[in-house]
């Protein structure tokens, strides 16, 4: 797959997201709606794609929520636990997030580009790579607390040494509503 072909798909994933947020025709509650800010942390059990073990880490992500279903997120993950050899992965992503809401219950799904940093066997070299992630998961709400009951994520890393890299893994956490 092509970069250029990558970016035009992205594009086109925002653009339909955005276009079908604004077509909305009813009047949107008090209280309900309206942009929010989102911060929390997480735990990650993910299969690195590279070598023998599962990495584990921690990582923090921001929701900015625009309208009643569509937002943006970002979040970076360090998967430093359970080494073998020093092997471990960094995550630096972002990208477009669709929300439903019900009652307390907030299903989503997400559509993540970024940056991937690998730390190879007994630090001999350091590289990043262009990932792309999607991912679906499950929130809670109470109050103004979130917990995020569960997240599964599939990374594409690109130009892996001459190949690709498919890291997945689940995430669990929680949030706190800023504004």
């Amino acid at each position: 797959m092509n970069r250029r072909y990558l970016l035009v798909s992205f594009l086109s994933l925002l653009l339909s997201l955005w276009s079908s947020s604004s077509l909305q025709a009813q009047v949107i509650a008090p209280g309900r709606g309206g942009a929010h800010l989102v911060g929390g942390a997480f735990f990650s059990d993910y299969s690195p794609d590279y070598g023998p073990n599962r990495l584990y880490g921690i990582g923090g992500f921001l929701d900015l929520n625009l309208r009643n279903h569509i937002g943006v997120e970002g979040e970076v993950r360090f998967l430093r636990f359970s080494q073998t050899y020093s092997v471990h992965q960094d995550n630096y992503n972002i990208g477009p997030r669709y929300r439903w809401r019900i009652r307390r219950w907030e299903p989503y799904g997400k559509f993540m580009i970024g940056n991937g940093q690998m730390n190879f066997p007994f630090s001999y070299g350091h590289g990043g790579y262009l990932l792309i992630a999607p991912a679906a998961g499950l929130d809670v709400h109470f109050h103004r607390f979130t917990v995020r009951a569960v997240e599964y994520e599939y990374q594409h890393w690109f130009n892996f040494q001459n190949s690709s890299l498919s890291p997945d893994g689940f995430s669990s956490g929680i949030a706190y509503r800023i504004f």
